[in-house]
Formats: structure tokens, sequence, C-alpha cells
């Protein structure tokens, strides 16, 4: 499997799980990771913290494409992380 990168971050589980449909509906792989969990999330959806989104290297400028898109049409608190470009 190729190496995954870190996308960005979403403030909890359920914006993150949008994103992740949202990117997956279009033909990316994306795989969510607790930020603050080590070995997941809490036990009720949306709480335990932030939420890493990590995709393939090689869907990183598409993600970001249609991540940008949603944020204009929709808005939204999803973080783009800069040291990954």
């Amino acid at each position: 499997m190729e190496e995954l990168v870190l996308l960005g971050k979403t403030s909890n589980r359920m914006e993150a799980e949008v994103i992740k449909s949202y990117l997956e509906d279009n033909g990316i792989f994306v795989f969510l990771k607790s930020s603050t969990v080590p070995y997941g999330d809490g036990p009720y959806m949306g709480i335990g913290g932030p939420v890493e989104v990590w995709i393939p290297e090689s869907s990183i400028k598409v993600a970001i494409e249609l991540v940008e898109k949603k944020k204009e049409e929709e808005g939204g608190g999803f973080q783009i992380d800069p040291a990954e470009r």
C-alpha cells in the first residue's frame, strides 16, 4: 500500500466522517485517526477531540482541491495541514 500523508484535522469525529465520505465519494481512500486518544476515540460519536485525516500521497493535490471547493460552498472548520505540502 502507498504511504499515507496527513491531509489535515477536524475538531471532532462527526466532521471527520463528513470529510471522509466526501473524499471517498470522489475516489480517494481515507484513514481517520484520533489526535488525542492513542487507541481510538471515546465511546460516543463526536467525543474524543481532534481527528486526523490521512490519505494516499498520490491523492494530495486532488484532495486539497476538493476540500477547498467544499469549504467555499459550505464553510466548515477543516484545517489542511500546511506542513504536509
